[in-house]
């Protein structure tokens, strides 16, 4: 299963990641954009769309 997180240093808070997610995966909490990854199907949109590089894949353990 992949990971995906927000790097909140990058992150601009452009909201260009949440408009393409297709599954609605990704939204602002506590002024904070983050994933679901439960939701998340992985298409990695958000990765490609963002041109700070905040979404990435993340580390699994």
């Amino acid at each position: 299963m992949l990971l995906v997180e927000i790097d909140k240093e990058k992150c601009s808070g452009c909201c260009g990641c949440i408009d393409h997610c297709p599954v609605a995966a990704i939204n602002v909490i506590d002024d904070e954009v983050v994933i679901d990854n439960d939701i998340c199907m992985e298409c990695l949109i958000c990765i490609k769309v963002c041109p700070l590089g905040a979404p990435h894949e993340a580390a699994q353990a």
